[in-house]
């Protein structure tokens, strides 16, 4: 038998979708913190203060058709991976990643990312492991077949992203759906910028992964913190224009060297054993977080 029902499922999604969606029309950092954690609480109350300073509606996120899996029960925390279509949007999907300390205990959410057009579905409906899902933490044995760590990986997909030229070629990844919009995103923001503005890697954190049983791949979801350094011509002074930066920004600063633009990303990649193919990139959703500047 599965780890967790069909049913289990869709009330997990449904039931953090409600809190989600009252938290967001209320602006209420205390209700989003009962159902979100980690990086996705982060990215959850940036936009509440962005949007509650320029009086804008969050919209709901409303889904159909979610399916998941579960990490099998007995080593903890337990998690569980969902994939889900967005109602009332054709080709956009998303997945999203949750876990408890107990079969009693709240799912935490820590990762949200809209895949675009790519979809998780057929990973985790796959056929499950004996007593388990289609997921499962991944053995020491399986990890060290893969070209790379997930660290690694994550690592080094955060550096393609901070060169910023117009030639942004992401060797030895395969991007597709929301992840390749944002490579365009990239190429356009290159294309627009001054050799002096520059990018600067902030943090990575990686994990956790979850191997996926039928494709014999390792999932990974994945947080990387950047920062956009913006020189301020010398002799001058700059603040932040009006919008989702001044919202963020301190109140009436100026700033005479740099302005400094803080964004989240979230990211989902999913990595076969070495020789097998390119790793993944299956979508990339980014938050605004903060702003800042000397």
């Amino acid at each position: 038998m599965p780890a967790i029902s069909a049913v289990e499922v869709q009330k997990a999604v449904s039931g953090f979708l409600a809190v989600r969606n009252r938290a967001s029309a209320r602006y209420d950092d205390a209700l989003i913190r009962t159902v979100a954690s980690g990086p996705l609480l982060e990215r959850e109350l940036a936009d509440h203060k962005i949007n509650r300073i320029l009086k804008r509606k969050i919209p709901p996120l409303a889904v159909v058709n979610p399916v998941g899996s579960v990490t099998p029960p007995g080593t903890w925390p337990q998690r569980l991976v969902v994939a889900a279509e967005v109602k009332g949007k054709a080709d956009e999907r998303i997945a999203g990643l949750a876990q408890r300390s107990a079969p009693d205990a709240p799912w935490a959410w820590t990762h949200l990312v809209n895949l675009g057009s790519e979809t998780l579905a057929q990973y985790v409906t796959s056929p499950p492991l004996p007593g388990g899902g289609s997921v499962r933490t991944p053995t020491r044995a399986e990890l060290g077949r893969l070209s790379m760590t997930p660290a690694a990986a994550v690592q080094r997909l955060a550096q393609d992203m901070s060169t910023r030229t117009q030639s942004l070629l992401f060797d030895g990844f395969a991007l597709t759906g929301s992840a390749d919009e944002y490579r365009g995103d990239l190429i356009l923001q290159a294309s627009m910028t001054t050799p002096d503005e520059r990018p600067a890697t902030l943090a990575v954190e990686y994990g956790p992964a979850v191997a996926l049983q039928s494709f014999g791949k390792v999932l990974v979801f994945a947080t990387i913190s950047m920062s956009w350094i913006h020189p301020v011509e010398p002799g001058t002074q700059a603040k932040w224009p009006p919008g989702p930066q001044q919202a963020l920004a301190v109140k009436g600063r100026w700033y005479t060297k740099s302005l400094m633009d803080f964004e989240q990303l979230q990211v989902v990649l999913a990595m076969p054993p070495k020789g097998s193919g390119d790793i993944q990139v299956l979508g990339i959703s980014r938050q605004r977080t903060g702003v800042g500047g000397v």
